[in-house]
């Protein structure tokens, strides 16, 4: 069975225009999220074989999130601007037999790394609604990220967006998630919560990147920098099969399905979610064998395309 296949995630990094170093994340970093988490699956789209769909959610007019994809097999360069197309979705064509380096970035600068080709990424994909913090630990409750600021010598509050203050300064962030063949740029809404475009498939984890910058004139003079965000990191809880909910897909979360078919265990809305292989609606014997044919390395693509 074909998966997409990771290359070679680099540690080094531009974010915002500013050189970080740190190490590339992996699904190994995950912490698997609270049962009861909640989660609203708002619709369902298809993404074609050979197509990269870009979805966003409450993002600004005037964001200045991006993406780069460079072809490495063909030495060519897509740039996709969210604000062109700002709370709509994008699809760009690519090739299943190339390469390729995503970056992403805001405020000016891209940050990323890491060589990824797109063999089995075609199928359906749910836009799921949920609230990010509870998802991801090191954000606020209202889905922003409190960093400290050495220039100012005091935290400053990122909201994923363009935040220009009176004073003159102005910080700029940005919320990625990666998902087969779908990237979600995402702003917070009012509530915390964001949605995010997931692939069905189960060999495709759901991870996030974010980026920060800041161009400040309060204290004299002009300093622009940025860096220390997070290159893609897993988003436990979402992927389909984990039914576990800690972001991998293994042995493991066939038992835990067999102990809820036994009723030995309570099954919360997420694990019904990632259980429900077959997307029948219930959990069965069925998505079990399903699971472990998948682990087996069969094709189950009929389920997700």
């Amino acid at each position: 069975m074909k998966k997409l296949t990771v290359l070679l995630m680099a540690g080094v990094v531009a974010v915002c225009g500013v050189q970080s170093a740190f190490a590339a994340q992996t699904e190994e970093d995950a912490v698997a999220v609270s049962a009861d988490a909640g989660f609203r699956t708002v619709s369902t789209l298809s993404i074609k074989q050979g197509k990269m769909t870009f979805y966003s959610y409450n993002l600004s007019y005037n964001t200045t999130a991006n993406l780069r994809l460079e072809n490495e097999t063909k030495n060519t360069a897509d740039s996709v601007y969210f604000k062109d197309f700002y709370n709509r979705s994008k699809t760009i064509g690519i090739s299943s037999t190339d390469t390729y380096k995503p970056m992403m970035g805001c405020g000016g600068g891209l940050s990323g790394g890491g060589t990824f080709t797109y063999e089995n990424t075609g199928g359906k994909y749910d836009v799921v609604r949920v609230k990010i913090s509870d998802f991801i630990a090191e954000l606020n409750k209202d889905g922003s990220s409190t960093r400290y600021n050495s220039v100012l010598k005091k935290d400053v509050t990122y909201k994923f967006t363009e935040q220009f203050e009176s004073n003159g300064d102005k910080f700029y962030s940005a919320l990625f998630f990666e998902s087969g063949a779908a990237v979600t740029c995402a702003t917070p809404d009012k509530n915390g919560e964001v949605e995010i475009l997931v692939s069905r498939n189960p060999a495709h984890r759901l991870a996030y990147s974010t980026s920060y910058g800041y161009s400040i004139v309060s204290t004299g003079g002009h300093t622009s920098g940025g860096g220390g965000g997070v290159n893609r990191r897993s988003v436990a809880g979402l992927r389909m099969g984990s039914v576990d909910l800690d972001s991998y897909v293994d042995i493991k979360d066939v038992t835990r399905l067999q102990q809820i078919l036994s009723e030995s265990e309570r099954a919360g809305s997420l694990a019904k979610r990632n259980g429900d292989i077959d997307r029948d609606g219930s959990l069965t014997i069925r998505d079990a064998t399903i699971l472990q044919q998948y682990l087996a390395e069969y094709d189950i693509s009929e389920y997700y395309q």
